[in-house]
């Protein structure tokens, strides 16, 4: 019980560090950039917080399951739906954010088997 326990504040671990990983991106990429440009911040969180989400959810739950970040990454890409839906994007955006996604899933992964 205490495994599942663990895998569970793995979970909640990564989830809070993506929130506060998108807030500090998209905050500086609002200072920094205008127009267009700005959405490209969101796509550098979203692969940001996928990454180092994924990771801690694994390092935290001590053991290395793909659902731990696919969690992770399921959450954010249903975020990611609800802004598309409620804010009006560039047309790159949507593939640009499904891609990082995935590729934040594939580097967390991956980072899990050398770490």
């Amino acid at each position: 019980m205490a495994a599942v326990g663990r895998q569970v504040a793995g979970i909640v671990a990564g989830i809070i560090l993506c929130m506060v990983i998108i807030m500090a991106v998209e905050k500086a990429g609002h200072a920094l950039f205008s127009g267009e440009a700005v959405f490209a911040g969101p796509v550098v969180a979203y692969l940001m917080a996928a990454t180092l989400g994924g990771f801690t959810a694994i390092k935290v739950a001590g053991v290395r399951h793909w659902w731990l970040p696919g969690i992770i990454v399921t959450v954010l890409a249903a975020g990611t739906i609800m802004n598309l839906t409620m804010i009006e994007h560039p047309v790159w955006f949507a593939p640009a954010a499904a891609m990082a996604l995935i590729a934040g899933y594939a580097i967390a992964w991956r980072l899990t088997r050398v770490v």
